[in-house]
């Protein structure tokens, strides 16, 4: 008997096997959706595949099969049109994910657009010839190394904060809360949320330079500087955090480095805590978030910067904050809203 049907019957196999030759056609697909514009075109209506291969100037029978493969995935639907049994008769629309990706417009997904743009900026070069030691002159660095490398990484954290400040409001009641350090916060929206939505509270953002002057500059503009407070620092240097705070937060920074690094940081945050004080991470699970681990650690194997394995599970942050000397007191797993987890720990 073959030692792999002791795990996997032939069924099994061929499905998984498909599975990973599906995804390459999957992510084709998608790239032909977002390059055509369908988005926008069927955002006006429904239409038929005959004005769709039309409009698009595609070859109308292959236009039938890109179709069919679109409604597969999830990104059209199909729908009856006046009982016409010819193929002229097959008519199409958005689905509700097509629509939350890219508006009812369809000319929305600022941020999904520019993710598949770096996707398809990876998948271009040549594989085998990167891991190999192929040079990466293009690779993200990190620190960024430029304002505009800075900016637009900040504008990836802003456009994804609304997930994240949900998270944190279901985990923790802000107004009993007097002084928050949101580590590496960003150009200042989550804090910007925060303050206003809690008049109680003091906010202090630290980061890099750069960064810093990003949120300086929103700060400045939503007139909230009497509540927030920055401070340059870099996380990965000797420096200490500044302290005396009451919670420390750390959101999206941990699920870029490696255990190590996490460690190390947990520790600086032990210190600059109030006794009793709070340290909660938000981040994306590695046991409850496989599909967007493995799109984003694909990514971060073209960025010789950052670590390995770095999306972790719950018990391995458990395991680094107790290490560090924390006592874990809530845990808030991902929800409908969004695919950030919540884990609050205490310093004694």
């Amino acid at each position: 008997m073959d030692g792999w049907r002791k795990y996997l019957t032939p069924r099994e196999r061929d499905e998984r096997y498909y599975e990973l030759l599906s995804g390459g056609a999957k992510i084709r697909l998608f790239e032909s959706f977002v390059d055509f514009g369908l988005a926008i075109l069927l955002a006006q209506g429904p239409m038929s595949t005959e004005a769709i291969s039309y409009k698009l100037a595609l070859h109308p029978h292959r236009a039938r099969k890109w179709l069919r493969l679109l409604s597969l995935v999830g990104l059209v639907r199909k729908i009856d049109n006046v009982g016409k049994l010819d193929h002229s008769g097959e008519v199409y629309v958005l689905t509700p994910l097509a629509q939350a990706l890219f508006g009812e417009n369809g000319k929305g997904g600022d941020y999904y657009r520019d993710e598949l743009r770096l996707f398809r900026a990876c998948a271009e070069l040549d594989f085998n010839a990167v891991l190999m030691g192929l040079p990466m002159p293009q690779a993200v660095h990190w620190p960024p190394q430029t304002l505009e490398a800075a900016s637009h990484l900040e504008w990836w954290m802003a456009v994804t904060a609304g997930g994240v400040v949900q998270a944190i409001e279901k985990a923790i009641d802000l107004s009993k809360v007097k002084n928050i350090l949101d580590a590496a916060g960003g150009d200042g929206t989550m804090a910007c949320e925060f303050v206003r939505a809690h008049p109680n509270l003091s906010m202090t953002i630290s980061n890099l330079p750069n960064s810093a002057y990003l949120a300086r500059m929103k700060i400045a503009q939503q007139g909230l500087t009497d509540s927030i407070t920055i401070v340059e620092h870099d996380f990965l240097s000797d420096q200490p955090l500044p302290g005396g705070f009451e919670l420390i937060l750390w959101s999206r920074i941990f699920s870029s480095w490696p255990s190590e690094v996490v460690s190390k940081l947990l520790k600086k945050t032990y210190d600059a805590l109030s006794p009793g004080g709070q340290v909660m991470i938000c981040e994306p699970m590695l046991d409850t978030n496989k599909e967007l681990v493995t799109a984003w650690e694909f990514r971060y194997l073209f960025y010789d910067d950052f670590g390995v394995a770095v999306y972790k599970t719950r018990a391995e942050y458990e395991h680094l904050c107790t290490e560090a000397g924390f006592i874990i007191s809530g845990f808030n797993d991902a929800d409908d809203e969004s695919f950030y987890s919540t884990l609050i720990a205490a310093r004694p």
